[in-house]
Order: C-alpha cells, then sequence, then structure tokens
C-alpha cells in the first residue's frame, strides 16, 4: 500500500513553505537566510522520508512516529518566531492593540483588574496558565488509547492547523504584550504565595520574547481543545472545563493579553472549527464522526 501524506502533514508542509517565502521576500534582515531556507527545506524533506519510508518499516514506534511527529514540531517551529518575527515585521503593534481596548472599555484592562488582585488568585491562575500546554496533548492520549485513529489524526490536524494560523497572526501583528508596554501603569505588582515568580521565570526562559500576544494562543487552542473534547469524549470535556475557562481568563489578568487578543483568538477558533472538516476532507482526510 502506498503511504500518502496525511491533511496534517500537507498543513505542516503548507506553513514551512509559507515562512520560507516570507523569509525569502523580506527577511533581508536576517542573517544566514540561506541556512533557514534549507532548515525548512530538510524538514518537508524529513516529514515526507518518515511518511513513505521509514514508519512503515518500524511498525509500531513508526506508527507512533507517525502519529505523534506533528506534535513535537509545533514548540519547534514557535521558538524559532523568536528570532524571526523582528526580522520579517519591523514594527511592533501593542499600542494599537491598547488603545483598541481603551476605546472599548475606557480603561485598560489590565489596569483595571488590580483592585481584584489576590495572591492565591494570582498563583491558581499562573499554575494553571502554565497548564495550557498539557491538555491538547491529554485529549490526543485519550484518543489514542482508546484506539479512535480517525479522530485521534483528525485532532493532530486540528492542533497544527489551529497553531500555524495562530503564528501566521503572530508575525502579522507582532506585539508583546502589556505586561511590558503598560508596566508604567499599573501600581500594584502581580505576586503569588509559593510557585508563582518560579513558574513565571520558566515560562519566560521558555517562551522567550516571541511577540506572540495576536491572536491568543491560549485562547484558540483551549476552545480547540473544550470543543472537541465535548464532541469526541464528554468525560474529558468535563475534567477540562473548569481549568479550562480560567486559562482564558488568565491570560488578561495575568497581563499576558490584551483583550483584544482574546477576541482574536476566539474568531481564529471559530474559524478553524467552521472550515476543519471541509479542509480535512480536500487534504484527502476520511469522514470524522463527532458525538
Amino acid at each position: 500500500m502506498k503511504e500518502r501524506l496525511s491533511p496534517a502533514d500537507k498543513v505542516f508542509i503548507a506553513y514551512v513553505i509559507i515562512l520560507a517565502v516570507l523569509i525569502l521576500i523580506v527577511g533581508e534582515g536576517i542573517e544566514n537566510r540561506g541556512l533557514f531556507l534549507l532548515g525548512h527545506a530538510i524538514a518537508i524533506a524529513l516529514v515526507v522520508l518518515l511518511v513513505k519510508w521509514l514508519a512503515p518499516r518500524l511498525g509500531e514506534v513508526g506508527r507512533v512516529l507517525r502519529g505523534w511527529y506533528g506534535v513535537g514540531f509545533i514548540p519547534a517551529t514557535f521558538k524559532e518566531l523568536e528570532y524571526l518575527i523582528p526580522r520579517l515585521h519591523s514594527r511592533d503593534f501593542d499600542w494599537q492593540l491598547a488603545a483598541i481596548d481603551y476605546q472599548i472599555f475606557g480603561v485598560h484592562p489590565t489596569v483595571w483588574l488590580e483592585r481584584w488582585l489576590f495572591p492565591a488568585v494570582t498563583e491558581v491562575l499562573q499554575i494553571l496558565y502554565a497548564t495550557y500546554y498539557f491538555y491538547p496533548v491529554i485529549l490526543g492520549v485519550m484518543l489514542w488509547r482508546k484506539g479512535w485513529d480517525e479522530r485521534f489524526h483528525f485532532w493532530v490536524f486540528i492542533l497544527m492547523y489551529g497553531f500555524y494560523l495562530s503564528y501566521l497572526g503572530y508575525i502579522a501583528v507582532p506585539a508583546i504584550g502589556p505586561r511590558f508596554i503598560l508596566a508604567d501603569h499599573q501600581t500594584v505588582p502581580l505576586s503569588g504565595i509559593l510557585f508563582f515568580e518560579t513558574i513565571r521565570s520558566t515560562l519566560d526562559q521558555m517562551e522567550g520574547i516571541t511577540r506572540d500576544c495576536f491572536p491568543s494562543g491560549h485562547t484558540e487552542i483551549t476552545l480547540l481543545v473544550l470543543y472537541y473534547a465535548y464532541h469526541f469524549h464528554r468525560p474529558t470535556f468535563k475534567w477540562f472545563v473548569v481549568p479550562c475557562s480560567a486559562i482564558i481568563i488568565s491570560t488578561v489578568y495575568l497581563r499576558y493579553h490584551y483583550v483584544v487578543d482574546i477576541a482574536a483568538g476566539m474568531l481564529v477558533a471559530v474559524f478553524v472549527v467552521i472550515t476543519a472538516k471541509p479542509l480535512y476532507r480536500f487534504l484527502g482526510g476520511r469522514e470524522v464522526s463527532f458525538k
């Protein structure tokens, strides 16, 4: 049987090609631009090699690699944005995003929230904010362990589609967030109880200054997790709904995002849900059953 590229494979390849085109056209400030282009070409070649030759010869190990490699590429492709975004786009849009919030609310939301700051709440929300990274994987593991292969592959496609749309948003509208831009406006510092500072500094070291505010990926992906957990496995949704809702609240409370970022993340999530099934079929995927 001839091995074919899956919809998730094609989404990854499309994103890598789009990024390579941007590097080629507007990436004059990128040192060793040719190496970046070569790296993206190698990434595509590795995916094709894995699908067409390696995975079919490795049995169960190959099946695991085939199913999960895309999830591993998501943080890797995110990390390169820290270097690429300021060299692909010469300006940030923080003050424009902050101005939209101010026009809507008559105040900067992160400043207004100072009256509701409590160390215990800050501690819990910071912990939950960090757990955002686990929920997509937990849902994938649940689908994998139950042997729901088509749902699992569709979910990996959703993750890659959702994440890479948000990455393109970061490139189009770079912003570092209100905790930096509005620092002079804030009069009450965020403080927790035990692990707040450790978690916050660890996340800063892992993510760097990536200009990843608009749209809010935390909002978009969390909503996608909730939507597909509800349709794929209702008990998982029931466990997820409270902490995932808190994650979305934490994005503004912890000063990571403007409210307009949250609205944009919601719109992207809705766009993904509306377009996912027809795009999945168009890219060669099978029909996926929902509850």
